[in-house]
């Protein structure tokens, strides 16, 4: 059981990091179709996070967070020095969203690869994660063309589960 704690770790500090991710290209957006999206995709990856935490306790695991300056620094290396809040540029929202898919991306493969490896419970779980991942994939990749075609947002939608 000790690979399926390390997954689900793994996968938490990925989903933790992904809502600061979302959250700080919030407050640096304007439109407000992009602060629905980018708030939306922020608490659902904090719900994932969540998820995931019930089942790594489950397992009797604990989650370690990264530290709030693995953060900062993260996000200083992905967001323009000089973006303010409510002031980022068209062409800074595309790359950050380009940055975005690659990281939903990422998230679908890691989920994808590891459902098996995490345990049967988990497997549903991984499985369920990246559907929702898919999910934001397609919302990002639509608002990329909305921005690439016309600089315009396309907006949210949430995601419901059933």
């Amino acid at each position: 059981m000790a690979d399926a704690k390390k997954i689900i770790s793994t996968a938490i500090e990925f989903e933790k990091f992904g809502a600061e991710y979302y959250l700080r290209f919030k407050d640096l957006v304007e439109e407000k179709e992009a602060k629905a999206l980018m708030g939306g995709l922020a608490s659902d990856e904090k719900e994932h996070a969540a998820v995931l935490t019930r089942e790594l306790q489950a397992l009797g695991g604990k989650a370690k967070a990264p530290t709030k300056k693995e953060v900062e620094e993260g996000l200083a290396k992905i967001f323009p020095e000089g973006a303010r809040k409510g002031k980022l540029a068209v062409k800074d929202s595309i790359s950050a969203i380009k940055l975005g898919i690659r990281t939903e991306e990422r998230s679908v493969e890691f989920y994808s690869k590891n459902a098996s490896a995490a345990g049967p419970g988990v497997k549903e779980v991984f499985s369920r994660l990246e559907r929702m991942e898919r999910e934001h994939l397609r919302l990002l990749q639509e608002n990329l063309r909305y921005l690439e075609d016309d600089g315009s947002w396309f907006g949210y939608v949430p995601i419901l589960e059933g």
